[in-house]
């Protein structure tokens, strides 16, 4: 696979499939910005802001601070609607302590996106029931964010995506090597954390991870 850096979004081909980058509330805001500065972040669909510890305030300085070193990628807001509201964030992704999908459609502009995270395909039926836009599913792999937990595998992840009605994001554990056998099962995309922001070559990581989805010879099932 070619490791050299690849051509801005503009010139790129359609993107079947979704790179969605998490933070990983291990690291500061200028770090962040930092490594950012340094990495093709058009390659990047999504970059969001997942900063559980971070009150509404500092989720609008992360925001306003790293947007300009995101320009061609869009920032969601994990949890927090009130700061994704504040900055007008093109989306925002609710967990299990967030408000549900139906407080938060009536509080958000049609426009944004919203995803949440689910763990079974009833799950995911019910939250596109409800109104979300797509959503993340896993830990797929053994992850060190899921550390101690079993991982739900990609047999699960198939039968998810073939459930759910709305597109499917693949989360966890889930390696450069194992991207084609993710996209295998039609999901729309994947979601990153440690494996970019803590990784030793970020650059070189992302543009690992966009080639790998670039050229998948699966299509998303949904999306």
């Amino acid at each position: 696979m070619v490791l050299n850096r690849l051509p801005p979004k503009e010139v790129l081909p359609i993107r079947k499939h979704e790179l969605h980058v998490l933070t990983t509330a291990q690291q500061e805001l200028d770090e962040v910005a930092a490594i950012a500065s340094r990495c093709p972040t058009e390659l990047i669909d999504m970059f969001h802001l997942r900063e559980k510890q971070r009150s509404a305030h500092e989720l609008t300085v992360w925001y306003t601070t790293l947007k300009p070193l995101f320009a061609q990628s869009a920032i969601y807001i994990n949890d927090r609607l009130d700061a994704a509201l504040a900055v007008q964030a093109p989306g925002v992704q609710l967990g299990y302590n967030s408000l549900t999908i139906q407080q938060s459609r009536q509080i958000m502009p049609a426009a944004v996106r919203i995803g949440c995270s689910v763990h079974s395909a009833e799950e995911a039926v019910h939250a596109a029931k409800h109104g979300a836009d797509y959503v993340f599913y896993g830990h797929v792999y053994e992850s060190n964010s899921k550390a101690g937990l079993a991982p739900r595998g990609v047999a699960t992840l198939a039968a998810v995506v073939a459930a759910s009605p709305i597109p499917v994001i693949a989360i966890g554990g889930i390696e450069v090597s194992r991207v084609e056998e993710v996209l295998s099962t039609g999901c729309s995309g994947i979601a990153l954390l440690s494996s970019i922001l803590l990784h030793p070559e970020p650059a070189q990581q992302i543009i690992r991870y966009r080639e790998a989805l670039n050229v998948s010879q699966y299509s998303p099932r949904r999306g």
